[in-house]
């Protein structure tokens, strides 16, 4: 039971907790695990009033939590729609930048959202105070916490299995948003203990009572807090009432009801009448400005308090100072807040609904006059409800881009329906659909985006607009795989609108992007002139836009023909023009993951790392919707050097990410490459299968037919599906398959391997010649090392296939390694040459070890026995299933920086990934080596032999 303040008349001389000793005990064990440096999560439910947060507190007293950080964030009904608001108050002890720059444009708008990147910064706020503290996060009235609260609050709950974290969420019993009720289950789903509170038995009723007048209650009176039903709250609420009313005297220790029926009658008869006897019982002023505070939220601050009363600073101040006096609300040095929800929400239905309406409206004026930001004002407008009216509008035309930046959801809330009653003359409502249009955009509505932004291109006369709405249209369908119409609703803009030489520009540039973008064979000869134009424009303008955009998609021509010098030139171009504008974090990050696959392409490995590392630090600071793509290309290029784990932890987190479709076609087929290869053939089959057809895939799908093919190549030729693998090895001899498919020559070398022991070897010969003109016209090392390889299988020469474990050892293809070494392991115990044979397996072995490549293994082990060779003891070596030893060199690594006493995000920074990727592999590290905290790793580590096998 509740801790409650000593009411008049009781002689108890300080604050007293009775009941609930099995709940104490359960959360406690855990606050005693948190010192251990072992996190958990508890989620405490129940009605309200019951005593979910007095509870927690209470725990945390008694366990003496000293040495832990308490954060504590709570919400109510008007935060829904305000991004971070119960994560924001629960920071507020170790409080960051806002991430968000101002930005004066539509889509400049849509280059980086404040909401995905201060999720972000929250979550590496959190690691970093765990590495130097037990941490404890309190969520109270989870049912009213927004959206991206409970996003910060479901990564917590993950992160609790490998740091000193205790989560507790409180929750209101009866809550059915959809968002709530999803993490409830993903709490529960990773084994939360749930303390469910009941009403208090009827002996700790009484006690309570008798705690709070400090006296044992007589019968009657014992009778009358049985009515409560248990609830804490109503007892101690009623009990102030019996004590202002002097209904209740105490006599030799003992206390009860005054004689008389009036008395009865005098008495609150619910709990909402025993909190609004307690308002009622306030000083004019106070009660007035306790109605003001109820309709700012469960928190707030002073100055908002001070503007919106108008009052002098005494006047404030008195009222304050009565309404802490009895316990209606507290100051935490932060923030004033109401000491319970239900006597904010009793001070805020005891005014009429038109009163409320109006009064929200002020108080919107009134924030706004003193520059609060665009969401609080737009929160107190949500509240208003009905037609907006004209201060309404005319904030909404002004402020909308601001707001649609920082709340785009509830922006859009905001404008839904507001446009409808204005004619299409009010320059008002070609504004605001202009924002509406954007706020469909930045939410995911693209049906919707594309009616609202036609609707206004039929009506505009301005031609600025119309070209801005032509932008963001074009972008709209081409992300719905609809180019032909992006490409006429571009083209067309010219036709309609004296469009100005700036929009001429960028859209010639959008005009080149889609044609770049679907152009999967390079066929089509007009996306080049259109591009030329387009820098012809941009450069004779000096627009930085139309430069970095257009370079991007010149680049992106110039790597699918080999032609890496120029594309290296205009790279530097377009970043150049792109600089660190947040207006143009869209296109920086197309430059970046372009600048990482062309310096990955040519060996430059650790340049390539520099890029990803720029890469990911501007998309998590940036908070883009494009980092779900950022991950996805980082992860190709992990994979392509050999660090898988990277690859999948990068995956992991890409998929909980927004991402273009493309995108998440590329991220199932390395998925079901590395499961393939990895030997876990039915996860392969399930990420092919949401892949689908290969000739099904959208125009913007060629990026991905490479990583596809060559997962149902190795799948087929597991399963044993001849027939199938003969299919897809004529469909690779083809002729115009390497124009259609990126990096078609990865399927060269497996095809070749597989044609020669399939008798295919007029398959065998065309491949042959495929990989030597691909080596002529791409002189990567990469691509010649694969011509050489084929070579040698079909020529059954060693001499090649030695040139190209060279190649592939000094550009860090560490697969392409592993599968020639274990090709000419064959070719030489063939030829009798078994001594060579062997180092070239147990190099072939090593290398997929390091991948994990059990099935890669499996299947070179199939073709050695044919062969003749045999692994032996020093080639049987296998990475244990657990313990030290089983650690890849990536983990011991981390482990040896979590022993180090670093966190997550400042592990990531040293080694150029994301915090994401580091808490994927910590997790990894305890469960192999059977752990529950990082304290245990730095034990381990401290614990063993240095002369044992080194880390890193």
């Amino acid at each position: 039971m509740e801790r409650s303040p000593v009411v008049r008349g009781s002689s108890a001389g300080s604050p007293q907790w009775v009941g609930r000793s099995e709940e104490l005990s359960s959360i406690g064990r855990f606050l005693t695990a948190l010192r251990r440096g072992v996190g958990g999560c508890v989620l405490v439910e129940g009605t309200s009033g019951i005593g979910k947060s007095a509870l927690v507190s209470e725990a945390v007293r008694v366990a003496g939590a000293t040495d832990a950080l308490i954060l504590r964030g709570s919400a109510d009904e008007f935060c829904v729609s305000l991004p971070f608001q119960m994560i924001t108050e629960a920071l507020r002890p170790v409080r960051g930048v806002d991430p968000a720059p101002q930005v004066s444009t539509l889509w400049g708008a849509s280059a980086r959202s404040p909401e995905l990147a201060g999720v972000q910064e929250a979550l590496a706020r959190v690691e970093r105070e765990c590495a130097r503290q037990p941490v404890v996060v309190i969520a109270s009235d989870l049912q009213w916490a927004d959206h991206a609260s409970l996003t910060v609050l479901g990564s917590l709950m993950r992160l609790t299995a490998q740091v000193p974290l205790l989560l507790i969420g409180e929750l209101t019993i009866g809550s059915s948003r959809d968002e709530v009720l999803q993490l409830r289950r993903a709490i529960l789903a990773r084994g939360a203990h749930v303390v469910t509170l009941g009403p208090l038995p009827a002996r700790d009723t009484a006690a309570l009572g008798g705690k709070l007048l400090g006296a044992t209650l007589a019968p009657r009176l014992r009778k009358l807090c049985q009515e409560t039903g248990g609830n804490p709250l109503y007892v101690r609420e009623l009990i102030a009432h019996l004590v202002r009313e002097d209904l209740v005297s105490i006599e030799a220790g003992r206390a009860d009801l005054i004689p008389g029926a009036e008395a009865e009658q005098r008495l609150p008869g619910s709990l909402g009448a025993a909190i609004a006897d307690r308002v009622g019982h306030l000083g004019k002023d106070t009660l007035e400005g306790l109605r003001a505070c109820s309709m700012l939220g469960a928190s707030f601050d002073s100055g908002e308090l001070k503007a919106v009363l108008d009052w002098p600073t005494e006047r404030v101040a008195g009222a304050l100072e009565e309404a802490s006096a009895t316990g209606v609300l507290r100051d935490t040095g932060e923030v004033i807040e109401f000491q319970a929800p239900l006597l904010r929400r009793a001070l805020y239905e005891s005014m009429p609904t038109p009163v409320r309406a109006l009064r929200h409206r002020q108080i919107a004026q009134v924030l706004d006059a003193h520059g609060r930001p665009a969401e609080r004002i737009a929160a107190q407008l949500g509240l208003v409800g009905g037609t907006a009216d004209d201060w309404t509008l005319a904030w909404l035309a002004s402020s909308g881009t601001a707001l649609l930046y920082r709340a785009p959801e509830l922006a859009r809330r905001l404008l839904r329906g507001t446009t409808d009653a204005l004619p299409w003359g009010d320059e008002r409502r070609e504004t605001l659909e202009a924002i509406y249009a954007m706020a469909d955009y930045l939410t995911g509505k693209l049906p919707e985006c594309e009616v609202i932004a036609t609707r206004l291109l039929a009506h505009t006369q301005d031609p600025d607009r119309a070209a801005e709405m032509t932008w963001i249209l074009g972008y709209a369908l081409l992300q719905q795989s609809r180019p032909v119409e992006a490409i006429e609703a571009v083209t067309s803009a010219g036709e309609r609108w004296a469009l100005t030489p700036v929009w001429e520009a960028r859209l010639c540039a959008l005009h080149g992007l889609i044609l770049t973008a679907v152009d999967q064979d390079l066929t089509c000869q007009e996306s080049l002139p259109v591009l030329q134009r387009a820098m012809e424009l941009g450069n004779a303008l000096g627009d930085a836009q139309t430069i970095a955009y257009t370079t991007n998609s010149l680049v992106v021509r110039y790597l699918r023909e080999h032609r890496y010098d120029e594309g290296r030139r205009l790279l530097q171009i377009g970043l150049d023009a792109a600089g660190t504008d947040p207006a143009l974090t869209d296109v920086q990050l197309l430059l970046l993951a372009n600048a990482l696959h062309l310096e990955s392409s040519v060996d430059e490995v650790d340049r390539a790392h520099e890029r990803l590392r720029q890469m990911r630090k501007l998309a998590l600071e940036a908070g883009t919707a494009r980092l779900g793509g950022v991950l996805t290309a980082s992860s190709t290029f992990t994979y392509s050097i050999g660090l898988w784990d990277e690859a999948l932890a990068d995956l992991e987190l890409a998929g909980e990410m927004p991402a273009a479709p493309y995108l998440t076609l590329l991220r199932q087929a390395v998925l079901a490459l590395i499961s393939v290869q990895r030997g876990d053939l039915s996860l392969a089959e399930e990420y092919l299968a949401q892949v689908g057809n290969p000739d099904d895939l959208p125009p913007s799908g060629w990026m991905v037919l490479g990583t596809v093919w060559q997962a149902r190549l190795a799948l087929a030729e597991v399963r044993g599906a001849t027939d199938e693998a003969k299919a897809i090895l004529h469909r690779v001899r083809s002729e115009d398959f390497h124009t259609v498919v990126e990096d078609a020559y990865r399927l060269l070398a497996p095809g070749m391997s597989l044609a020669l022991r399939l008798g295919e070897q007029e398959v065998a010969a065309d491949l042959l010649d495929d990989a030597q003109r691909q080596a002529v016209k791409d002189q990567r090392s990469v691509v010649r090392g694969v011509a050489l390889h084929c070579e040698g299988l079909y020529n059954e020469d060693p001499e090649p296939m030695r040139e190209a474990l060279a190649l592939f050892k000094r550009a860090r293809r560490v697969l392409d390694e592993a599968s020639c070494a274990a090709d000419l392991a064959v070719l030489l115990a063939s030829a009798g040459e078994l001594a060579e044979a062997k180092e070239h397996m147990h190099v072939a072995v090593e290398r997929y070890q390091e991948l994990g490549a059990a099935g890669e293994l499996a299947r070179a082990d199939a073709r050695w026995r044919e062969a003749g060779l045999r692994r032996g003891v020093h080639g049987s070596r296998k990475r244990p299933a657990a313990g030290w030893e089983s650690l890849t060199p990536t983990e011991q690594r981390i482990a040896e920086l979590v022993a180090d006493g670093l966190s997550n995000p400042d592990i990531g920074e040293r080694l150029y990934c994301s915090r994401r990727t580091v808490q994927t592999h910590v997790t990894h590290i305890l469960a192999k080596l059977g752990l529950r905290s990082r304290g245990e790793v730095a034990a381990e580590i401290a614990g063993r032999d240095p002369s044992a096998a080194a880390l890193g």
